[in-house]
């Protein structure tokens, strides 16, 4: 009997990923890690498995965009919008700081502020994904200090259009076309819109016709994903935002129940393919030949992002309990800075070797972010900081 090859890789990557999984288990370790190290097994650097890395990426942001439908659901507006000093005021003062702080030090290493500006656009942004996943691991995305940090990473996933404009215009603009940026200013706008309507409307209701059998219900669930998913994306904006207001105008009707009984496990299979691919950009060779400038860029990021995000909450009123370990969960670099150092390739901002450094830096601060934010919570335990009743 002929044996189909990707039944073969399939197996073989879900043999990994049971192994990885067992093993972030056994060392009380999140399951993201496993994911991760999963990718690095399979990918170019290591058993060469799976090469073709843009289609898992592709697959993975599915995962993303899935996993924001499903905190949307999980999300109370007016208790979001109840934070909004710390979501849109931290958040931009943030990125400032940011900024402010990487065009310094381009100028002292003998590098253009275009390129600081780049840079600190890229490490400003945290990860949906991640941090997501931890405090729905933890149990504590319900808490103040995960609707903090929720707040947060909404609002820096729609930073990340006007930051793309701004790259655009400080490289190599003839290599960039603007007829899009209409588009993406009047979907921010129509975004902004429905928040407003959805707070003031009734409760949206799905007319049960619709509804139907176990079927008819998989399939409008995953229409209403990634169809909103999809419009947002057109818009110019980010998808995963799309999938998140979806969520929200679910869960104020009474039909979000079946939604995560039967399309929850389908969004587990995505969740795990976007760590997959994480784990994927990680080159091995690269890594070694360069080992010290990595791991050294790394904890730099971490402590930078880590002490920014404490000053900032802090100077908006937030205890130092809820400030420290909300710091703690943003101080990787987020999946959309993929995008952001791609621009930056794009319009000549920075080289391949950059490039290459860059995507590196971002993959290991995504690997490495739940041992850091268990390093913080662990440093707080022993100050006496952290129980979840002063969150």
């Amino acid at each position: 009997m002929h044996l189909d090859p990707v039944i073969l890789v399939i197996t073989i990557v879900l043999f990994f990923s049971m192994l990885m999984a067992y093993a972030a288990m056994r060392m009380k370790l999140p399951i993201v890690v496993a994911y991760i190290l999963t990718g690095i097994v399979i990918g170019p650097s290591g058993f060469a498995i799976i090469e073709d890395h843009d289609l898992v990426t592709r697959i993975g942001e599915i995962g993303v965009i899935m996993l924001l439908f499903f905190v949307g659901m999980e999300v109370s507006i007016p208790r979001l919008m109840a934070g909004w000093k710390i979501a849109f005021v931290g958040t931009n003062v943030q990125i400032v700081i940011s900024v402010v702080a990487c065009v310094a030090l381009s100028l002292l290493v003998d590098m253009s502020w275009q390129q600081g500006v780049l840079y600190g656009f890229i490490i400003s942004l945290s990860s949906t994904a991640v941090v997501l996943r931890m405090l729905q691991d933890s149990g504590e995305l319900e808490l103040p200090m995960g609707q903090n940090a929720l707040g947060v990473l909404l609002v820096q996933d729609m930073a990340i259009i006007p930051m793309m404009v701004i790259l655009s215009m400080l490289g190599d603009s003839d290599k960039v076309a603007f007829s899009h940026i209409a588009i993406q200013v009047a979907g921010g706008v129509a975004i902004l819109l429905f928040v407003y309507w959805l707070m003031r409307s009734k409760r949206f209701h799905i007319p049960k016709a619709l509804l139907g059998s176990y079927e008819h219900r998989m399939m409008l669930g995953l229409l209403l994903c990634l169809g909103s998913a999809s419009l947002t994306g057109w818009l110019g904006l980010s998808p995963a935002l799309g999938a998140f207001l979806a969520g929200v105008l679910l869960a104020s009707s009474d039909q979000s129940q079946w939604v995560h009984e039967h399309i929850g496990p389908v969004q587990v299979i995505f969740m795990a393919m976007f760590f997959l691919s994480v784990g994927m950009l990680v080159e091995i060779d690269y890594l070694l030949a360069n080992i010290e400038m990595v791991f050294g860029l790394t904890l730099l990021v971490f402590l930078f992002n880590s002490g920014s995000n404490v000053f900032v909450m802090r100077a908006l009123g937030e205890p130092w309990e809820s400030s420290l370990i909300t710091a703690g969960l943003l101080s990787q670099i987020g999946e959309f800075s993929f995008l952001l150092a791609a621009v930056g390739l794009h319009v000549a901002l920075i080289d391949e070797n950059m490039h290459t450094m860059t995507v590196l830096v971002i993959a290991l601060t995504l690997m490495l972010s739940p041992l850091w934010h268990a390093l913080i919570k662990r440093f707080s335990r022993m100050q006496g900081i952290y129980t979840k009743d002063r969150l």
